[in-house]
């Protein structure tokens, strides 16, 4: 992490089907989940932007789509549905710790020891699916 501090992962009930999926069918024997193919060790980390970017043809989305603009479009969609989240629980600093933002403010970062529960950001992740679920049904 950028902030040097551990980042906990809250799964929607999608994300888990999608690995235990994944983790069925995969084709090399590794720990990882998604294992590099051509060497030891996991995907690189530039492998989802290149896959958006060449996403119906070379460089199709080049400028126009990136793996940021995926956290870009959550922090946008829980602002629209605050009153919503608020409702289910989930205050700003809930949805600022699933995106893994430090507080700018050293005062109340020193005072700050945890922003949100793990179930708190699994309520949040599992909103965020359904809504998506919503707008255009997954097929998970």
């Amino acid at each position: 992490m950028k902030t040097k501090s551990t980042h906990e992962i809250a799964l929607s009930s999608y994300a888990l089907k999608i690995l235990k999926e994944q983790h069925m069918f995969k084709i090399i024997d590794s720990s990882f989940v998604f294992p590099a193919l051509n060497a030891n060790g996991h995907l690189h980390r530039d492998t989802l932007s290149k896959a958006i970017r060449n996403l119906g043809g070379k460089n199709k989305y080049s400028g126009i789509a990136t793996s940021h603009g995926f956290r870009a479009t959550f922090r946008t969609i829980c602002s629209k549905n605050k009153a919503e989240l608020l409702n289910l629980g989930i205050s700003e600093e809930v949805i600022e710790s699933v995106l893994a933002h430090k507080e700018l403010n050293a005062v109340k970062h020193s005072y700050e020891r945890d922003k949100a529960t793990i179930e708190q950001k699994t309520k949040l992740m599992q909103w965020y699916v359904d809504y998506l679920n919503s707008i255009e049904p997954l097929g998970i």
